[in-house]
């Protein structure tokens, strides 16, 4: 009961919020809040259902088949829910042919697809596929980042992949209703990254159906990430009709205890404060952005740690604990947002 009275304050501020024509500095189209989710078919798409997401990202290995991926999918379908399939590959770039691999998950997933001439939840086909998860971050690269002889070389190889990959969607072999999502997040100061990409690949901006970004932290964290992105593609030509798309937000919490480190944000917030930190991120960046973001997915959807097991920020990023209990209001904030914005 203690945590009745900061739940409804919260969920009051979610409900004045914007949830379809935000008002800022572009307006493009409509707007998805998701969730993180995992591949567990018979546990996490309940788990996302009883949220209220509408909308979840999940990682497969960019070399997956479809057979693999059909019983994660399927269940997400059978309670309603789309997935955002990322397209993954650490600490490396995929060939040629592996990105050309997934026209293959277009064909079966997309609307229309294969799969669904069997399955009942054609409405949940999926529309986009992420190319890579923070491919131009250091931490993959044994630390090479923004500055390092190997950055830019690698910027130009994603995007030769990426052009790879996209071509081989919308022709005969895949699906052109798919879309493919760039990774437009410079991981560090400067703009070696997109323009490295655009070196590479002149007319990336007519094959990329949003870019993609993970601007953690406060304010003055998450404003700089998303500034740069859009004036360093904007710089390259790329129009303000391309959308944004945040595939990981979220704030760590284990209710009190002091963690390692926190993106800025305190790292000993409550579950009360990081709610209302996370809510207030929601509607400020779409208050700057307006519907120029396309969707934001919230990070993630359990705690990989039990609380108290470790003081490590990645263990405690979860809408709810490891063992799938609420995190009190921070669960019921979420809630709000996920019901508020379908």
């Amino acid at each position: 009961m203690a945590l009745l009275l900061p739940a409804i304050i919260v969920v009051s501020a979610i409900a004045a919020m914007p949830s379809t024509k935000p008002t800022g500095l572009f307006a493009t189209g409509l707007f998805e809040l998701g969730i993180v989710g995992g591949t567990d078919p018979l546990v996490q798409p309940r788990e996302v259902s009883w949220l209220g997401a509408k909308l979840v990202r999940v990682e497969f290995s960019i070399d997956d088949s479809p057979r693999q991926m059909a019983s994660v999918i399927g269940a997400y379908a059978r309670v309603g829910v789309r997935v955002l399939p990322l397209a993954a590959f650490e600490s490396r770039v995929p060939s040629r042919i592996e990105a050309e691999h997934l026209a293959s998950w277009a064909a079966a997933f997309g609307p229309g697809g294969s799969f669904w001439s069997h399955h009942p939840g054609g409405k949940a086909a999926i529309l986009d596929i992420e190319f890579g998860n923070e491919t131009s971050y250091g931490y993959q690269f044994g630390g090479c980042g923004p500055g390092c002889p190997g950055y830019m070389p690698r910027a130009r190889a994603y995007a030769l992949s990426f052009a790879s990959a996209q071509h081989a969607i919308v022709g005969s072999r895949g699906n052109a209703r798919v879309g493919l999502l760039a990774q437009a997040d410079y991981g560090g100061d400067g703009s070696e990254w997109v323009n490295g990409m655009f070196d590479a690949v002149p007319d990336l901006a007519k094959l990329v159906a949003g870019w993609t970004v993970h601007p953690y932290g406060p304010r003055s964290w998450w404003q700089q990430s998303l500034d740069n992105l859009v004036s360093q593609t904007q710089a390259r030509g790329a129009p303000a009709s391309i959308p944004i798309y945040i595939t990981e937000l979220g704030i760590a919490s284990d209710n009190g205890p002091c963690l390692s480190e926190n993106y800025g944000w305190s790292p000993c917030m409550t579950y009360a404060q990081a709610a209302q930190a996370l809510s207030s991120t929601v509607s400020e960046i779409r208050a700057r952005y307006g519907s120029r973001i396309h969707s934001i997915f919230i990070y993630q959807l359990a705690d990989q740690r039990f609380p108290g097991y470790s003081n490590n920020r990645e263990g405690y990023f979860g809408v709810l604990r490891k063992n799938g209990a609420p995190k009190g209001v921070y669960t019921t904030a979420v809630r709000a947002l996920l019901l508020a914005n379908p």
